[in-house]
């Protein structure tokens, strides 16, 4: 029997569980005592998986009506509703109406269709392109994103919650930091938009200066680490809890340097639209452009002394403050800058500087078994697609049987091109990797999968450029499908209930990723399909498990281990490289093999639970569980936070 918590209301599943699980579901809620409150969780409890129960989100109007759409987990046991505490009546007598019902799957695509018709547009390009594969992956993720809200619905529903936050009384906070305010810019119109957004703000700390005066006040010397400064464009309108908010951290830590949050558009009609939410401090992102940071609070004492506030970008301040290491970067996840008509985001991007380090001494670890067609391109790729590079080839032999992939070892270990370490029974990734790196020759060590191909000469140079940082500790790259779709985008923490790709199956040039694609990035984690460390910090850490992590997860637990002693980890798409995704392994869809997968998803929970719901590089107000940049409906910690 499921114990549910005193406010938990239990989803009656006449058909029983197996019916809908591993389905496409709608219910609907009719609750006008308003019980639930408008941003109740659906919680799905799973069978003998960790964790246990996962979530979804959605909104409740202001009539009590709600409406459900998404695809469950597999091993369904029970699923229940959790009211919206911060908006729900607590003194509500009256029992929400609920009807949960299976979707067939044509009623499913007709609703994706309608609603989300580039994304539908996207699985029938996939199909038609024969990949089934990517087309039922995007079918699962448009079903999870039927929910989604709409924008304006969004910012109600979460407006309704901080109006309900009790929070903390800014009386009695350690210190209490003065703002200094500038606001560029010549259109009257649009400073007094700005100023007018000022003069409502919850926190009085402040006061107008001009750049050039902070400027000599800071020259002076003898700054106060209480005094901040806030650089607006004008025509910027901040959230009248914005300086307040932005303030906090200031407040409570004098290690915070710089705090940046979201943002939006104001559009012509005065109507909030195109949210932009931000990961948490990301140098490359900064760097190129792509993060906005116009509206950061910077504290002025961390400021390094070669910096010019007037010449200056408040990103290139930022940076600087970045590389002198004079505090953190911290980014509160709430959108509380609205851009008027007169200041919008420059969509100009910087040109990317691509470090690369030109004949690089690397060793290669290839884990394979028989796919002789698969592990010739590879090597074929390595010693003739690839720039120079002094490489030491290792190929891990997994009880490999067929007469064509013996006869290719023979030919390329005669050639001395290749060194062949036999490892028989049960294929073990982990044990395989571990292994070849203790074989290694060079400090460099790339695992790569056999059947990984290079599209440009230069990819390695690209990746081992990225290893000449010392804080980086691992680097991967974009990876393709032969058919061009994105097999691995980086990894993010906690999408499905571990970890995903980003931007599965979508293509690089559809234009849902924000350009993100084309940025090279700090991410948690990346695949360990193509992935550049170091022999030295590998043993350090310990490898790779192989005791509980013998198949997936192993490369982001490797990762995590990796940011646990302070090192970044670099994705970038110069180096982009052919996948055909594990075709040699095949796929998890055998009883034995959904077991192991869920032993390895609960040591990935047991070791790193709080860290897998919490990616900095993520943003708490998306979803988890749909596409990228489709809302959550009840975001997850909106705490501040930063990378490190």
């Amino acid at each position: 029997m499921i114990e549910l918590s005193q406010d938990e209301i239990e989803v009656a599943l006449r058909r029983g569980p197996a019916h809908y699980a591993d389905r496409p579901i709608t219910l609907t809620v009719c609750d006008p005592d308003n019980r639930l409150g408008r941003r109740p969780q659906l919680a799905f409890r799973r069978r003998k998986r960790t964790p246990d129960t996962v979530f979804r989100s959605f909104l409740v109007d202001r009539r009590g009506r709600g409406c459900f759409y998404g695809w469950t987990p597999v091993q369904l046991e029970a699923v229940s509703l959790l009211p919206d505490v911060a908006t729900a009546n607590a003194s509500a007598r009256t029992e929400p109406q609920i009807m949960i019902r299976r979707m067939s799957l044509a009623e499913a695509a007709v609703l994706i269709a309608l609603r989300r018709t580039v994304a539908f547009l996207q699985i029938v390009r996939l199909f038609l392109a024969g990949n089934r594969k990517g087309a039922e992956f995007r079918f699962v993720r448009q079903c999870d994103a039927l929910s989604a809200p709409d924008y304006s619905d969004w910012i109600e529903a979460q407006a309704l919650a901080e109006a309900s936050e009790t929070g903390d009384d800014a009386r009695g906070w350690p210190r209490r930091p003065r703002i200094l305010v500038s606001i560029e810019g010549i259109d009257r119109d649009a400073v007094a938009e700005t100023r007018q957004s000022l003069g409502a703000q919850t926190w009085r700390h402040f006061e107008e200066a001009s750049p050039a005066g902070v400027e000599d006040l800071l020259r002076r010397g003898g700054v106060s680490d209480n005094l901040l400064w806030l650089r607006l464009p004008a025509g910027m309108r901040v959230a009248r809890k914005a300086l307040e908010r932005l303030a906090r951290p200031f407040a409570f830590s004098t290690d915070v340097a710089v705090v940046y949050c979201d943002e939006d558009d104001i559009d012509a009609r005065g109507v909030r639209v195109a949210p932009f939410f931000k990961p948490a401090w990301n140098e490359p992102l900064a760097r190129s452009g792509w993060l906005p940071l116009e509206g950061a609070l910077l504290r002025l004492a961390c400021i390094p002394d070669d910096v010019s506030l007037q010449g200056a970008s408040i990103a290139e301040i930022a940076l600087a403050v970045a590389q002198a290491h004079t505090g953190k970067l911290v980014h509160v996840p709430r959108v509380l800058l609205h851009r008027g008509p007169l200041c919008r985001r420059n969509d100009h991007r910087n040109k990317i500087v691509q470090p690369k380090h030109e004949r690089p001494a690397v060793s290669v670890i290839i884990p394979t078994r028989d796919r002789a067609d698969l592990l010739e391109a590879c090597l074929k790729g390595l010693f003739e697609n690839t720039a120079p590079a002094d490489l030491d080839v290792i190929v891990i032999d997994n009880d490999s049987a067929e007469p064509a992939t013996l006869a290719l070892f023979s030919r390329f270990e005669q050639s001395g091109l290749i060194r062949r370490i036999p490892l028989p029974g049960a294929f073990n990734f982990s044990h395989a990797c571990n292994i070849g790196v203790d074989a290694a020759r060079h400090d460099l060590i790339l695992l790569l999968n056999n059947d990984v191909e290079p599209i440009d000469c230069h990819w390695l140079e690209y990746l081992a450029g990225e290893l000449d940082d010392p804080t980086v500790g691992a680097a991967g790259n974009l990876l393709l499908f032969p058919d061009g779709f994105v097999q691995h985008g980086g990894v993010t923490l906690g999408a499905g209930t571990v970890a995903r790709h980003s931007f599965h199956f979508l293509h690089p040039k559809g234009g849902t990723d924000r350009g993100l694609l084309r940025q090279r990035r700090d991410m948690s984690a990346v695949t360990a399909a193509c992935l550049l460390t170091r022999k030295d910090l590998w043993q350090r850490l310990g490898g790779m498990d192989e005791q509980k992590l013998s198949v997936a997860f192993n490369d982001v637990d490797y990762c995590l281990k990796l940011r646990d002693v302070g090192m970044r980890i670099i994705w970038t798409p110069a180096a982009a490289m052919l996948h055909r995704e594990s075709v040699s392994r095949g796929a998890d869809d055998t009883p034995q093999k959904l077991q192991r997968f869920a032993r390895e998803e609960r040591a990935m929970h047991e070791r790193w639970s709080d860290t897998l719901k919490a990616d900095p590089y993520y943003n708490p107000n998306l979803s988890l569980i749909a596409e990228e940049f489709v809302l959550e409906a009840r975001p997850r910690d909106l705490a501040a936070r930063s990378s490190a």
